[in-house]
């Protein structure tokens, strides 16, 4: 399960970061729709997610080299 850990975290943070993009495309898109905080806080949970997910990747990837 350790070989597996690091790309399936990028794998996670590259889904996170396209749902982010299309739910930012789709506001971008229709002006006369309006930013409601639910839009807000889902592209801020999802970033968080990717970026959580891309910092603890690189730290495995770090803690995999260091051990070798």
């Amino acid at each position: 399960m350790k070989r597996y850990q690091t790309s399936g975290l990028i794998i996670v943070a590259i889904m996170a970061a396209f749902w982010a993009y299309t739910i930012i495309d789709s506001l971008i898109r229709e002006f006369s729709k309006e930013l409601t905080y639910i839009d807000l806080g889902s592209i801020f949970v999802l970033g968080l997610i990717s970026g959580v997910a891309l910092v603890l990747a690189f730290t495995f990837r770090r803690k995999q080299s260091d051990a070798r």
